[in-house]
């Protein structure tokens, strides 16, 4: 009966040890199955934000083009009735 009892001992806290890996690697797997839908919403939270200030950017830069283009400094020039700077008027500062 002893050796019986051993080896019964013996798969019982096999068994337990078994068990106790087979709890860790399935909380293991559910905590990287949380963190990786974690980093998915933070993705699409950037990826997001990236495309917003994709477009904001395109925006800016179409009124920046807007605001420097030629036909409306000339016409913002005439109506504070600027005029081409003749030859003489024009100096150059030494560096």
């Amino acid at each position: 009966m002893g050796a019986s009892m051993k080896r019964s001992s013996a798969i019982y806290w096999l068994t337990a040890v078994l068990g106790a890996g087979v709890l860790v690697l399935g909380l293991l797997l559910v905590w990287i199955n949380i963190e990786r839908v974690d980093l998915a919403y933070e993705l699409k939270q950037l990826q997001t934000e990236l495309e917003q200030k994709t477009n904001l950017q395109a925006k800016l830069e179409v009124e920046r083009m807007n605001l420097l283009s030629s036909s409306r400094l000339r016409s913002l020039a005439e109506e504070s009735e600027l005029r081409q700077a003749r030859p003489g008027q024009i100096r150059t500062l030494a560096p």
